[in-house]
């Protein structure tokens, strides 16, 4: 009994003294919570950080070490867990740049959101879901605005808003502001082995942000004024270029918008087709009446499915807060207009007032046009090489003026009019006129390299070649085949009702590789 108690009195004196050394234990995470406490790791980044906020006219800025960086990637994966980041999302990215065999060039590049002083993002937001901060200059994205519309991707040069598909809206790295609130380095800063990003108090004038600083391969800094700064001892080869430069990638398709474009600009085609017929007294109130439903009936399909593009639809209301700066927010609000008027032409016709019904015609054409005008700038407004003024204007309106005949084309020859045989004929030269100008623009393209867009060229050359071909057999098949047929005495209404059906899903595939070929500009690796 006595060797018993011995025992145990041994096991408690062991336990007690085993739970006092534990007491007493370094563990690595005691370690580091002591040291981070110190003041002397405190300011183990402050010199990657600026110790004051910005002072007027200044901001923060990102500062790259292109000699430091070696390509890691330890400030993407730390952007990466900070942030909480999904699985397939980045807000950081690390790429190439490269020379030539005769001037031999390697070197990283690491970047984010260069937080621009005039950023092309906020300006394009329908729902102002961007904000600028005065103090700090940093941009934000206000995830609760955004509607997933990607205009924003679209207008970024440097292809840094991210569209998150889990959530349906668009994301972005905000330079950890909250940790550089309260005296800490953003994630990519602090964790970089070799200290090659840091963040700098940088001034907001426009000639001092568009002189230095950017890589020499990007986008022009005269657009959206980046302010990351990427600084090297040795000098950059002009003629550097990302390793990734000859890849041709396919951009989104971006089908609703599309199906979109297409029916929408058929609406408008065919209000001022029946505007015209109907101001020529070519025309009587009753054909007048079933074109003008026709279109309306189109053009608010085409209303209805752009809606089908937005990661959150139920939101698609506050789209037009951005007006002001904003085309998307301008288009949404012509469409809004052009509805209402197409609505007014079906008032006009059912009250049986030839001249309501002239005016509102009038009406709804003209607002057609001012719709499909803000449709152009939508996508000029974003500055890539394909998307010129000039080649967007020209599809837009050749869509619009094509389709349109052939829908009235259609109906009227269905309805027994004679003006019918007029808008076949306009249809018919409308279809070779574009056919020509879009497939001399794309040979000029493709055999220049100079050209624009000679790498969208290429792209539809060897990556959508029967996209392509499909839409040469498209032309044959409604610019001659059917006129032949027509000519040889088959019905001419079901041959226009095929033709307007193939010359639709025609403009449709060109409408869808207008998007997957932009070929819009990025930074290296993106």
């Amino acid at each position: 009994m006595t060797e018993a108690r011995s025992d145990v009195s041994d096991s408690s004196d062991l336990l007690a003294s085993v739970l006092k050394e534990q007491r007493t234990l370094r563990t690595p995470v005691a370690l580091f919570s002591e040291e981070h406490e110190s003041k002397s790791v405190r300011q183990r980044f402050s010199h990657l950080i600026p110790l004051s906020k910005p002072g007027p006219g200044e901001q923060y800025a990102f500062e790259v070490n292109l000699d430091a960086c070696t390509g890691c990637k330890a400030c993407v994966a730390a952007c990466h867990s900070l942030n909480g980041l999904d699985e397939d999302e980045s807000w950081r990215d690390v790429g190439a740049l490269v020379g030539t065999r005769k001037q031999p060039y390697l070197q990283t590049v690491t970047s984010a959101c260069h937080h621009c002083a005039d950023p092309a993002c906020s300006n394009g937001c329908p729902v102002l879901a961007y904000e600028k901060d005065e103090a700090t200059g940093i941009v934000r994205h206000l995830d609760d605005q955004c509607i997933g519309c990607s205009y924003c991707i679209l207008k970024c040069p440097y292809d840094v808003p991210k569209f998150n598909v889990k959530r349906g809206i668009v994301r972005k790295c905000d330079m950890c502001h909250g940790r550089l609130a309260a005296g800490e380095a953003p994630a990519c800063v602090q964790s970089c082995p070799n200290e090659a990003i840091k963040i700098r108090v940088v001034s907001k004038s426009s000639e001092t942000i568009t002189s230095t600083g950017m890589l020499p391969c990007v986008f022009p800094s005269d657009y959206t004024q980046p302010t990351t700064r990427y600084v090297s001892a040795k000098p950059l080869p002009t003629n550097a270029q990302p390793a990734d430069a000859s890849r041709l990638m396919l951009d989104e398709g971006h089908e609703p918008l599309a199906w979109m474009l297409v029916l929408t600009q058929m609406s408008a085609g065919a209000f001022v087709a029946c505007a015209a017929a109907l101001w020529s007294h070519a025309l009587d109130l009753k054909l007048a009446g079933f074109a003008s439903a026709a279109a309306l009936f189109t053009g608010v399909v085409g209303i209805l499915l752009s809606v089908l593009h937005l990661g959150q639809p139920l939101k698609a209301w506050r789209a037009f807060l951005g007006w002001r700066k904003s085309w998307l927010s301008r288009e949404i609000i012509a469409f809004g207009g052009f509805a209402g008027a197409g609505m007014s032409t079906i008032a006009a016709w059912c009250m049986s007032d030839m001249g309501a019904m002239r005016l509102t015609l009038t009406a709804a054409a003209l607002a057609g046009l001012a719709a499909v005008a803000c449709s152009v700038m939508v996508y000029v407004d974003t500055r890539k090489q394909l998307w010129s003024l000039a080649n967007v204007s020209g599809k837009f309106l050749g869509t619009t003026l094509l389709l349109g005949a052939a829908l009235c084309a259609t109906v009227w020859e269905w309805s027994g009019a004679a003006v019918a045989t007029w808008a076949i004929g306009f249809t018919l030269a409308i279809r070779w006129a574009l056919s020509a100008w879009e497939l001399a623009g794309f040979r000029n393209a493709l055999e220049d390299e100079n050209s624009a867009w000679h790498r969208s060229a290429r792209i539809l050359h060897e990556r959508l070649r029967g996209q392509m071909d499909a839409r040469a057999f498209l032309l044959v098949a409604t610019g001659l085949v059917i006129p032949t047929l027509i000519a040889a005495g088959a019905s001419s209404r079901w041959m226009l009702a095929a033709s307007l059906a193939l010359t639709f899903w025609s403009q449709l595939i060109e409408r869808r590789y207008f998007f997957t070929a932009a070929a819009g500009s990025k930074m290296p690796g993106n």
